[in-house]
This record gives C-alpha cells, sequence and structure tokens, in this order.
C-alpha cells in the first residue's frame, strides 16, 4: 500500500458509467446563457425617450442680448431624430416582451442614427439657423445661409441642451441594443 492512500486529503472520484463519462452528465453541465434582462431594454427605453425629449429642446443657443431661449431641435433635424426615438423606444419595448436579437439590433441601429444627426447638427450650428430662416422667413438657401453665417459672426451660437440629451439618449440606444442583441443571440 502507498502511503499516500491513508492521507487525510483523499478524494473519491465519481463513479463511472460504461461509456467512461460521469455519472449525472446532464446535472452537472453548464446552465444555458440567459436571455437578455428587462434592464437592458427598459435602459435602452430610457435613452431612447431622452433622445425623445431632447428633439423638442433647443439644439441652438446664442450670447445674443435680449435671445430668450434658442432654435429647437423640431424646427430643423429634430423631427428626424424626434421620429427614430420614437420608433426605437417601441421597439425596445416589443424587445423586452419577445426576447428578439433584431429587435434588440434595429433599436441600436436606429440609436447609431441618431447619435449621427445629433452629432452633425453639434459641428455646425450654423446648419438650424439656416434650416429655420428657409421655413419660417421663407427665404432661399443661399439667404438664409449668408444670413445664418452673417448671424454666427456677430453672436456666439452654441450647440444646445438638446443635442446633448440626443446624444446621450442615441449612445444609450447603441449601447444597449447592441448588448441586448448579443445575449439575445447567445441565449440561443
Amino acid at each position: 500500500m502507498s502511503e499516500y492512500s491513508q492521507s487525510s486529503y483523499a478524494q473519491n472520484a465519481p463513479p463511472m458509467h460504461s461509456a467512461g463519462a460521469p455519472s449525472g452528465g446532464a446535472a452537472h453541465a453548464s446552465p444555458a446563457p440567459a436571455a437578455p434582462s428587462k434592464k437592458i431594454a427598459i435602459f435602452a427605453i430610457v435613452g431612447s425617450v431622452i433622445a425623445l425629449v431632447g428633439s423638442m429642446v433647443n439644439w441652438v443657443v446664442s450670447d445674443a442680448e435680449g435671445a430668450t431661449g434658442g432654435i429647437k431641435g423640431i424646427d430643423g433635424d429634430g423631427i428626424i431624430t424626434l421620429i427614430i426615438a420614437l420608433v426605437a423606444a417601441i421597439l425596445f419595448i416589443v424587445a423586452m416582451a419577445t426576447k428578439k436579437a433584431a429587435l434588440y439590433l434595429v433599436g441600436g441601429v436606429l440609436g447609431l442614427a441618431m447619435a449621427i444627426v445629433a452629432a452633425i447638427n453639434m459641428a455646425d450650428p450654423e446648419r438650424l439657423v439656416t434650416q429655420k430662416l428657409k421655413d419660417d422667413e421663407g427665404v432661399s438657401q443661399k439667404v438664409a445661409e449668408k444670413a445664418a453665417e452673417q448671424a454666427a459672426k456677430l453672436y456666439e451660437m452654441t450647440a444646445g441642451p438638446g443635442l446633448y440629451m440626443v446624444l446621450i439618449g442615441a449612445l444609450m440606444a447603441l449601447a444597449l441594443g447592441a448588448l441586448g442583441f448579443m445575449k439575445a443571440r447567445a441565449a440561443r
């Protein structure tokens, strides 16, 4: 007999079946990955709602004396982000109920689209001023661009809080849509 068989650290091996696999193989298998939790969809919905509300808030503000507020997102590209955010929120609600990976993916892509629109408008605040002049005053594109350029020289025009809200909400929808997609695919 070996001196190790008397050790207090002896371990028993599980009984073997005739096939050579330990007994209870099914009981010891790793559990299947869980479907995306409702938290992912809820936070994605919150991101979409933040972008939706941001679409209706000031996108351009200036330091002009006597200026009240600014130009709201819905006076320009905010209509686009408002519609996209609404569709994304609905998709995330359905994704939460059905746990379908494709819905999370499409919601994330819509988040990317909102982020692109927000980034374009952040980089060029004069763009929204031009759109507002064209729509409200009925002037041509060339005249509106010239007036927006002159206004930019006279006053400091910056991105307003609405653009930041849209960007934050869009990035939340993008990230959580991608995460929900990956978790839903892993659960299959």
